[in-house]
């Protein structure tokens, strides 16, 4: 039954099974709503598979164990598919004791089946037009995911061990790897309820979910069959019986502790033909520690694991701040902040910082630490931050032009703790009142500010003060 869905519309769904037109056209237009409650989703289940949308613990086909999942996947820009969004699974309890083995948990009778149906969301297009290509049935216990279930349930492990210890208010998506927890509800302040580990502080509702970066690897890997290309980190499934990932990663690298860069470049061949490091030294050092020769690790890919490097001065100064992409100003004005892109990022990516210390006019491997922002920054000072910018922006950014150069009034990292905006272009650009100043490419490297002016590029970067304390706090320096 499930297989006559591919090549329907959602529209094609409803039409087979509502013969008035009017109840047609209410239900049409109310799954066109993207705020439509369950979405398309709940419209599989209700007229395809006639069931009514619930919130069992039990799969959806009870009988055959399998969980029914609706989602979207895109075309990227470059080519290729991503997931449209993560895909969530069920609601963390917070009204009841938990058990810290998956096996045993009622999440675990969610994911071990699931039949998903998907579909290409195309901008522009309704909902109701979108076409299902693909319905396949995924196992995450199967002997495909035999890498990545050790890693989930290590994932659900440090979930529970926070909502135990009463910290249920301090998870983040970053804390995970594949599985994380995401905040449920259209605004999360609304979904705070009590804790069962710690009835004095709220916590904002949240439920499992595969994180968009390995739900993207589940459609290129499992359903699309486009094999990676990247390769992976653990060669062998014993490797983490006994270790997380996490610690497998940073013994792999702390093998190179001591070693100066011109070492490991000759170590792994990346000197560039004219005899200094390659352009993308830094970034490609953690992977060749890792056994890693492709662009990007597997599992770094799937748990969207960024690496930074950061390189600290014989001053104990670090050599610059940390960049992140580019803002789209008209969008950025509009966003809500725990919708918003910087909110997604800080609080899903997670970081391997891999820390260089000049000594003797040369930088030296220091480590490596995982880390990502703590919550209670991100929602605190990361919050009034990004309002402060965006409130400019959306009033109108004031312009000074002095000796050839345009000056700005956008909060500087003097006067931020996390993060403020500077340029992402290499050039700057600016057309300001119709006439046109700098060197860049103003279709390229500006981008339209609300009024209409056009301003250089610009993103948020992580402050180096800020930094550079997250990293003393991990490494004697």
């Amino acid at each position: 039954m499930e297989k006559n869905l591919i090549g329907l519309t959602f529209r094609d769904v409803l039409e087979a099974n509502i013969q008035e037109e009017i109840i047609l056209e209410e239900r049409t237009n109310y799954y066109n709503n993207p705020r439509a409650k369950g979405g398309l989703g709940n419209l599989i289940e209700e007229f395809h598979f006639g069931y009514k949308p619930n919130n069992s613990p039990e799969p959806d086909f009870p009988n055959a164990g399998v969980e029914l999942k609706v989602a979207p996947y895109e075309e990227k820009k470059k080519g290729g598919y991503k997931s449209g969004e993560r895909l969530v699974l069920c609601m963390v309890p917070n009204d009841e004791p938990l058990t810290d083995n998956l096996l045993q948990a009622k999440l675990f009778n969610k994911i071990k089946a699931i039949l998903l149906v998907l579909y290409l969301r195309k901008k522009g297009d309704k909902r109701t037009n979108f076409i299902i290509d693909y319905v396949k049935l995924f196992s995450i216990i199967s002997d495909a995911c035999k890498n990545d279930f050790p890693i989930i349930e290590n994932d659900y492990k440090k979930i529970v061990n926070k909502i135990q210890a009463g910290e249920a208010h301090t998870i983040s998506e970053g804390d995970t790897l594949y599985l994380g927890a995401c905040t449920k509800g259209a605004d999360a302040k609304k979904s705070l309820q009590p804790q069962y580990y710690n009835a004095n502080i709220p916590a904002k509702r949240r439920a499992y979910c595969f994180k968009q970066s390995y739900v993207t690897h589940i459609i290129n890997e499992y359903i699309l069959n486009n094999v990676s290309t990247y390769d992976s980190i653990i060669k062998d499934d014993l490797e983490i019986l006994d270790k997380t990932f996490e610690e497998v990663v940073l013994e792999q690298v702390s093998k190179f502790i001591g070693m100066d860069v011109n070492t490991l470049s000759e170590l792994f061949k990346l000197k560039n033909p004219k005899g200094g490091l390659a352009k993308n030294f830094y970034s490609q050092i953690a992977l060749r520690m890792l056994g890693v020769q492709s662009s990007n690790a597997e599992e770094f890919d799937k748990a969207n694991i960024a690496i930074k490097s950061i390189r600290i001065q014989a001053n104990n100064k670090n050599k610059e701040s940390m960049s992140f992409p580019a803002l789209n100003f008209k969008k950025f004005v509009n966003e809500q902040w725990e919708e918003s892109e910087v909110y997604n990022f800080f609080s899903e990516t997670k970081f391997l910082f891999m820390v260089f210390k000049e000594e003797k006019g040369q930088y030296v491997f220091k480590g490596g630490e995982f880390w990502n922002m703590p919550l209670y920054e991100l929602d605190t000072i990361g919050k009034k931050e990004w309002l402060s910018v965006q409130r400019k922006i959306k009033n109108g950014v004031h312009f000074e032009i002095k000796d050839n150069r345009v000056l700005n009034d956008l909060p500087k990292s003097t006067e931020t703790q996390i993060f403020h905006l500077r340029p992402h272009a290499a050039k700057s650009i600016y057309r300001i009142d119709g006439k046109i100043y700098g060197n860049g490419d103003i279709n390229k490297d500006a981008d339209e500010l609300p009024n209409g002016d056009k301003m250089t590029k610009q993103c948020f970067w992580l402050n180096r003060k800020y930094i550079l304390e997250i990293v003393k706090n991990m490494f004697e320096l």
